[in-house]
């Protein structure tokens, strides 16, 4: 048997064994990774067949409210498998670039990026990120094997997927019509958002739909800072957990490396290569600038690394590729065992990173939080509140409540400018996470307010920290006037 059915029967091998482990891991698990954003990405793809116009929402992002659409249906485990599927097609993705790039080390590829630490992690839930990493990796897949149209329309679809997207159609851009000069590719670029701005305009009747629609701009212009700012740093020490310390490393010394061989001799430098190594530093660069200054809704997460978990991969296999090359011209003897043994230390370390969170993490339990939203639950459950607009924005009060959140006879989002919206009788559940932040009301104000009367509140006994640092706390208002 030759080394390359070994090799894909050992592919097969390993997605089997990890989807069995997620899902297994998923069966057990109460609650989701990636907090309140998980369950609102679901609750729009989930409603988008009752709600067509939710298929358009950006902050849901259409691409993934499209495709997630379909697994949503079957509940949260659907989306659940959409990003298993994600992850295992993401790292045969980079097996396949891999092997076209002539990196030797494609197995490698493929094991770092289903073990990434951050994607790893992230896989039970419904955040954006797995099936935009996908579609990050799907374009590099299509550019490197020459089919430049495609690239370009998918590319112009990205940040559809998640606004970062937008990053990485610049870097898709600037390969295409600078360095490979298809200048007629550039109105495919723009066929995403002229496509997605002509339906929007049509359905909003917002001609700039692609911008005003847009929650992170909508931030910015508003000057609303939600989450604060944080270190030039942040993104670098997490590292440890995004890609797993030796990893970093790794991925620091490679990109030194190509950076110097850029600088050295231009001409000869791979366009392939140049591309993967100008989205892994604009895509990181950008996070890290805008955390640091506290700009585009951006609270820090370090979720935000699972795009270009395998774009990671790619560094680190061509990194290794280059250390091989180096070590048997300098020592013939000994070259190749040490790279052997460095791929080895890779592979241990790719397998042990993901189990030391693992081992505390999972199974996934419900935040604290939403054990209070449980708590509210047994007392909403005996109330008379069926007939009633509630008014939250906790969206997994809205899953165990089995309340339809776009229906607006049901539910209205609590916004400061809902609150004109309001009837006598409507129910108003106002928690510290949202409330004082996304929702624009501290609890003064509505304490204060005779229109508003309290019937319930959930205090814990514990203190329980929420977004800025506030004791998390429930309390449920009826409008009497």
């Amino acid at each position: 048997m030759n080394k390359n059915k070994i090799e894909h029967y050992l592919l097969v091998i390993v997605c089997l064994l990890l989807s069995t482990f997620l899902i297994l891991l998923t069966s057990q698990s109460l609650g989701l990774s990636g907090g309140s954003d998980s369950y609102g990405h679901y609750l729009i793809a989930k409603n988008t067949w009752n709600h067509p116009s939710l298929f358009l929402d950006q902050w849901g992002k259409p691409l993934y409210n499209l495709i997630a659409s379909p697994f949503a249906q079957f509940g949260l485990n659907g989306v659940i498998c959409l990003n298993i599927l994600c992850l295992i097609i993401s790292g045969l993705l980079v097996y396949e670039i891999t092997h076209k790039l002539n990196l030797k080390f494609a197995f490698l590829g493929f094991l770092l990026t289903v073990l990434s630490p951050v994607f790893l992690d992230n896989t039970i839930s419904s955040l954006t990120e797995p099936l935009c990493a996908l579609l990050v990796i799907l374009t590099v897949y299509l550019f490197v094997f020459g089919k430049y149209t495609l690239t370009a329309v998918l590319a112009g679809f990205l940040p559809y997927s998640r606004s970062e997207g937008f990053i990485v159609l610049a870097i898709v851009a600037i390969s295409l019509i600078i360095i490979k000069k298809q200048y007629k590719l550039i109105p495919h670029l723009f066929a995403g958002s002229l496509f997605l701005n002509t339906l929007g305009w049509i359905i909003d009747g917002d001609p700039f739909w692609v911008i005003t629609q847009n929650p992170y701009i909508n931030f910015e212009i508003s000057g609303v800072n939600i989450c604060g700012n944080g270190g030039l740093f942040h993104y670098i020490y997490a590292g440890h957990y995004t890609f797993g310390f030796f990893i970093c490393i790794i991925i620091l010394l490679t990109v030194c490396y190509f950076l110097g061989e850029l600088i050295l001799v231009i001409k000869s430098v791979n366009h392939n290569m140049l591309l993967i190594v100008m989205i892994f530093l604009a895509y990181f660069g950008a996070h890290v600038f805008i955390w640091w200054k506290g700009m585009m809704g951006s609270c820090g997460y370090v979720r935000v690394m699972i795009v270009i978990a395998p774009i990671v991969s790619l560094i680190v296999v061509y990194g290794m590729k280059r250390l091989n090359d180096l070590a048997t011209t300098i020592t013939p003897k000994y070259g190749k065992a040490m790279t052997k043994t460095l791929i080895l230390l890779l592979i241990i370390n790719a397998i042990y990173t993901p189990y030391r969170y693992y081992g505390y993490r999972y199974p996934l339990a419900i935040s604290e939080e939403q054990e209070q939203y449980q708590k509210l639950l047994d007392w909403y459950n005996n109330q008379d509140f069926e007939n009633r607009t509630k008014i939250y924005l906790y969206p997994y009060f809205s899953i165990i409540a089995d309340i339809d959140p776009y229906n607006q006879k049901e539910h209205l989002d609590f916004w400061a400018s809902s609150l004109q919206y309001t009837k006598k009788g409507d129910i108003l559940i106002w928690d510290s996470h949202f409330g004082p932040n996304e929702s624009g009301t501290p609890l003064a104000n509505l304490e204060s307010n005779k229109s508003w009367n309290k019937i319930h509140k959930i205090i814990p006994k514990q203190t329980i920290l929420t977004m800025n640092n506030r004791a998390f706390e429930i309390h449920v208002f009826e409008k009497v006037d």
